[in-house]
């Protein structure tokens, strides 16, 4: 449980720096601005990562780990990270064993995680599945799907058609 807490905060912690390095960059016409989106569905109902009045998505790779985040305007967000990344390819989540790539869906109001990360394996949930289907060196596309645990309420979320395309910063 410990594990769950330190990984959930240095994800909000990444997320949070993602965030920061995104705003840098909304002055920049010339960015093809609303090339970029993260698009879901929660337990059947639309997400999307907001692009209005600002895009709030993002994407980084440093040290060999890809990190992929949207957020709506509401501050609710799905992140990602892939470690040890090497461009197009299909990356699982959640087995520890093989794989420490954690994705994550986060809700302010109320606060709670449900995310898919080796912790999460334990509990029998499927593990969840980030394609990267372009990567330029300049942006990041792909598609994700999976079954995000909350510890706290033991609830599951299915987030299924995600999509993305990001600007890499």
């Amino acid at each position: 449980m410990k594990t769950l807490q330190i990984k959930t905060i240095f994800t909000i912690l990444v997320c949070t720096a993602l965030f920061l390095s995104c705003s840098n960059n909304n002055d920049d016409n010339s960015s093809g601005e609303g090339d970029e989106f993260l698009t879901a569905k929660i337990n059947g109902t639309n997400f999307a990562a907001s692009t209005d009045p600002a895009t709030i998505i993002g994407a980084t790779i440093t040290n060999g780990i890809l990190a992929v985040q949207g957020g709506d305007n509401s501050g609710n967000t799905i992140s990602f990270q892939i470690f040890g990344y090497n461009g197009v390819g299909t990356y699982k989540t959640a087995d520890a064993l093989t794989s420490t790539n954690q994705i994550m869906y986060v809700t302010i109001s109320p606060v709670a995680t449900w995310s898919s990360s080796g912790v999460t394996s334990v509990t029998g949930i499927t593990p969840g599945t980030i394609e990267v289907t372009s990567e330029d060196g300049a942006t990041v596309e792909g598609t994700f799907t999976f079954e995000g645990y909350n510890a706290q309420d033991q609830t599951v979320k299915n987030i299924t058609e995600g999509k993305f395309k990001a600007e890499l910063q």
